[in-house]
């Protein structure tokens, strides 16, 4: 049967385990390619280049400013990696932070970025999946998901699940990969299939189907911005970053022998992300709701 890149790649159970598989297996190399903030980067326009990490950091902050994310609010960090915009909500702005991911991995290296932080105190790191949680009706006062929303397989739950936790006039925050439109060519279709493929990911949908997805399930206030001009230097970075790697066979069998044959395909979709932007295909997007009161 044939699928569209806009309707999701894996079934739940299939998508969930291949996740854990690959951020349990490759957590160490994610995080030795681009650092803690395992996310893109932000670069303002007509501003010097302040370097990845820092524009990483940037884009958290430029994120927490879109909100804005109030001081000392109780946040749930939706798909939170390994914790680092977790840490930094609780050290540079007093929140407490719930964050949930589905890989033991994750959260093993969370916690001990929380304690070198020193703001155990202030976080907690959990296996949940976001689309079903525990955490009872009205709990938090923002919901972060920073480059998580492409993971999930049901948008629309996700989002509900979301709305569900917030309390009244609480905020939603999403950070996201999104799709140009929904009228992809078949060889724009075929591209983001290979990146969903390598980067394990269900699928993405174009920013303004994620505004109107938030509108259906009653959330107020929508915003929305493209933040592609500002992040795409991230998939320059990283091409560069990942050259020597895949040109040196001493690496690439070292890295095999460790996390097996699929770090080929892990490798060399990182130019595939390159091009998708390059193209137009990809883009990032931000939204911004409200839970009524």
């Amino acid at each position: 049967m044939t699928t569209s890149a806009l309707t999701p790649r894996w079934s739940t159970p299939d998508l969930h385990a291949a996740v854990k598989d690959h951020y349990d297996g490759l957590i160490d190399l994610y995080e030795d390619l681009w650092g803690e903030h395992i996310h893109h980067g932000y670069w303002a326009e007509d501003e010097p280049d302040p370097g990845r990490h820092a524009a990483q950091v940037r884009l958290v902050e430029e994120l927490i400013a879109f909100g804005p994310v109030p001081e000392g609010a109780r946040v749930l960090d939706a798909g939170c990696g390994i914790g680092a915009s977790a840490v930094h909500l609780a050290e540079h702005l007093g929140c407490t932070v719930d964050g949930i991911t589905l890989s033991a991995e994750q959260v093993t290296r969370a916690g001990a970025k929380a304690a070198a932080a020193n703001v155990v105190d202030r976080t907690a790191f959990r296996l949940v999946d976001a689309l079903h949680t525990d955490y009872a009706d009205d709990t938090f006062d923002v919901v972060w998901a920073l480059e998580s929303c492409e993971i999930m397989p049901d948008k629309t739950a996700f989002l509900a699940e979301c709305r569900r936790v917030l309390k009244p006039g609480g905020i939603l925050l999403v950070a996201t990969w999104c799709a140009r439109d929904d009228r992809l060519a078949p060889n724009e279709d075929r591209l983001l299939q290979r990146i969903y493929r390598d980067f394990v990911i269900s699928h993405v949908l174009p920013l303004d189907h994620y505004a109107a997805l938030a509108a259906e399930l009653g959330l107020t206030e929508v915003r929305t911005a493209d933040w592609s001009p500002h992040v795409w230097d991230t998939w320059k970075l990283s091409t560069d970053i990942v050259k020597p790697v895949v040109r040196d066979p001493s690496v690439i069998w070292k890295l095999v022998r460790a996390k097996g044959m699929d770090i080929f395909r892990f490798l060399n979709s990182v130019p595939l992300m390159k091009q998708a932007y390059e193209r137009g295909v990809m883009r990032y997007g931000v939204l911004r709701a409200t839970k009524p009161n």
